[in-house]
């Protein structure tokens, strides 16, 4: 899953750069392409979480996974279902998705191992940041003006796919084993506590029951070569 959330991800910040390019187009027109994309994205951070932790694992702290790929995956099913068509509302309801992401980010910073995974933190803290300001210009009608509604949506698409690019490489859910298989110790059978069980001991039994079954079988043999002769 490492490889297709970076992959989500690069197609994410393809989409963004799709925006930018048809700056001049109406959301209408491009509205499949980005919804297409979102729920591709939206797909693959659902399924990151549960094969990257796995079913089983219920202890995890990497929920804001899951919320995050199931927004995603809605808001990209409405967009696609045509259900987006007032362009005032449009710039709200991206800049909450993406106010809710950097919120999401910034929790899962305060979850890191700041000391085993400085890296990891740093990055996800200075995402989570960015990105929710970046969630806060769907807000600010003075901005909503100023740049037009496709390029916005194209900043948007462009965060994220830098959110989805930063998480495949740090990865933070890793699918873990839980099965162990205990073996019990190997340990000699104690048969009588009167008995000397130390290995001198017990070899010179083996070579007493040796000698015994050694004369046992010529034993055997001279009874059959008496046998023999008498016949």
């Amino acid at each position: 899953m490492k490889v297709l959330t970076i992959a989500g991800g690069i197609l994410m910040v393809a989409g963004g750069a799709f925006c930018f390019i048809n700056t001049g187009q109406t959301f209408l027109n491009i509205a499949f392409v980005v919804g297409a994309i979102m729920v591709i994205n939206g797909v693959i951070h659902s399924l990151a979480y549960f094969i990257g932790r796995g079913l089983n694992n219920r202890g995890d702290n990497n929920g804001w996974i899951l919320i995050d790929g199931l927004l995603t995956l809605l808001l990209g099913i409405l967009i696609l279902c045509n259900q987006l068509v007032v362009d005032m509302a449009i710039p709200m309801i991206f800049g909450m998705w993406v106010l809710v992401s950097g919120l999401l980010r910034l929790e899962a910073a305060t979850r890191i191992n700041r000391e085993k995974k400085s890296g990891n933190f740093k990055a996800t803290l200075a995402t989570g940041i960015i990105t929710t300001l970046i969630g806060i210009f769907g807000f600010v009608d003075p901005l909503i003006t100023w740049v037009s509604l496709v390029a916005l949506l194209g900043i948007f698409l462009l965060m994220q796919g830098i959110n989805a690019i930063e998480l495949g490489i740090n990865m933070p859910h890793e699918k873990k084993s839980y099965v162990k298989v205990y073996r019990r110790p190997k340990e000699a059978v104690k048969i009588d506590d009167e008995v000397d069980e130390s290995p001198d001991a017990v070899a010179s039994r083996f070579e007493n029951i040796k000698e015994k079954a050694q004369q046992a079988e010529e034993i055997e043999i001279i009874e059959t070569l008496v046998t023999k002769q008498q016949r």
